[in-house]
């Protein structure tokens, strides 16, 4: 479990740098729209979500590791050709995006071959009692190395940031992979979750008639489909719409870091105690929240700077709720033959969410702005409207008979190695 704690902190900053603004910054240095900008932000998890599934499947009967392995490299080739392609731009000028896309695609195929089956490689090293406290930890370390690297990194940015900063981040986030495989290479392999081979489409039925698993599925796409979007509806808005510097757009990364680690910290505390369809109901408020307080700026008399760094913080608090809570349902619930198939279909879910609202939204932008309008805005407080709102789709969820400590006093029948784990102090 150390092993793995170690392995996401250097692994997961590179997912930082493309999703945390240091993508979108670079792309708006280069001169791209707005529009076009949240298309591209909006291929990887568009992609993931296509990619997901049949990879989920494949990890499960050619090894988790294996593919773990090949899809690190995959992110570090990729990670190298967008930090690369913006140094044609005075030589070939027209090549520079369709090279970036080039190094996207491959590294989301890599992140896609890495996390399908991330889940499932811990999920017979973690004990069900204790998987909102071990994935609050593991969060809240890898966001805190996160922290102190884009804080360290603001000191390189300026208002209009040149190029080869950009380059220099990026290439420091290729580093930072290639030191990952190293505590990668010591976990141990999962063993097959299940002993019978299952064609493609008979691993995905087995996985969807798990007890509240297509319910889970269906309320989890709905939510996403709102929420995907809204930190980098809040950077364009700060960037486009209010003029920030790229320095101060990267603070409002910073506070979104920030009240990640505020999440991580405490809420898987909570969804031990509680359980998952509380925190989900608490989800919902605090994006409703976060989205709406950008917009009423001027309402509240508060600077864009301040009060986009207030705005952050809750997205970035909301965010991390969200995403504790889901892997702690998915536990629940993915246990037993064809896990590794139903943790890949929840992250198909997510993502194909997130990257299709990316598409309407990139399309409502391109609408609003021949009309003349300010749509950051616009397009931020309708979004927390659809999420109040989407607050009844919580009964979708499937219910828990009791709460808190009591909820996993039964626990389920326990996966290989998990009593063996379970034994181990919980510190």
């Amino acid at each position: 479990m150390r092993s793995a704690i170690a392995a996401q902190c250097f692994g997961m900053l590179t997912q930082q740098l493309l999703s945390g603004g240091i993508l979108l910054l670079y792309l708006n240095a280069l001169g791209v729209g707005p529009s076009r900008i949240l298309l591209v932000l909006n291929l990887a998890p568009f992609l993931t979500s296509l990619l997901s599934i049949p990879l989920g499947w494949g990890a499960d009967r050619f090894g988790i590791k294996r593919f773990g392995t090949l899809g690190n490299f995959g992110m570090i080739v990729g990670l190298s050709l967008v930090a690369g392609a913006s140094s044609l731009k005075n030589a070939s000028p027209d090549l520079v995006i369709p090279l970036i896309i080039v190094g996207l695609v491959i590294h989301t195929v890599g992140a896609a071959l890495f996390n399908t089956g991330w889940f499932s490689l811990l999920s017979h090293l973690v004990p069900t009692a204790m998987t909102g406290r071990f994935f609050g930890i593991l969060r809240f370390s890898w966001q805190l190395l996160a922290l102190v690297f884009f804080a360290a990194s603001a000191i390189l940015f300026s208002d209009r940031t040149p190029l080869w900063v950009y380059q220099i981040v990026l290439a420091l986030g290729v580093v930072s992979l290639a030191c990952r495989n190293i505590f990668y290479g010591t976990l141990p392999e999962a063993p097959p979750s299940s002993q019978r081979r299952l064609s493609m489409t008979e691993s995905v039925h087995t996985a969807l008639s798990f007890p509240g698993f297509a319910s889970f599925l269906r309320y989890l796409l709905l939510l996403v489909c709102v929420t995907g979007n809204g930190s980098d509806m809040l950077r364009l808005s700060a960037i486009r719409g209010c003029g920030l510097g790229d320095n101060q757009v990267l603070f409002l990364t910073v506070g979104s870091m920030t009240g990640s680690l505020a999440g991580f910290a405490f809420v898987g505390h909570v969804i031990d105690r509680l359980g998952p369809r509380a925190v989900f109901i608490g989800c919902h408020l605090g994006f409703a929240i976060a989205l709406s307080v950008f917009p009423l700026r001027d309402v509240l008399h508060l600077k864009p700077f301040v009060v986009g760094i207030a705005a952050s913080f809750l997205l970035g608090l909301a965010n991390a709720t969200l995403g504790l809570a889901t892997t702690a349902q998915s536990f629940r619930i993915c246990i037993g033959a064809q896990r590794t198939m139903a943790y890949a279909l929840v992250s198909s879910v997510q993502t194909l969410g997130s990257g299709l609202s990316g598409f309407a939204l990139a399309a409502l932008l391109t609408r609003m702005g021949t009309l003349g309008r300010n749509p950051f805005d616009q397009t931020l407080l309708c979004l927390a409207a659809f999420v109040l709102v989407q607050i009844t789709a919580v009964r979708l969820l499937p219910g828990s008979a009791s709460r808190g400590v009591r909820e996993d006093s039964v626990p389920p029948r326990p996966h290989p190695g998990e009593v063996a784990v379970a034994q181990m102090p919980s510190s």
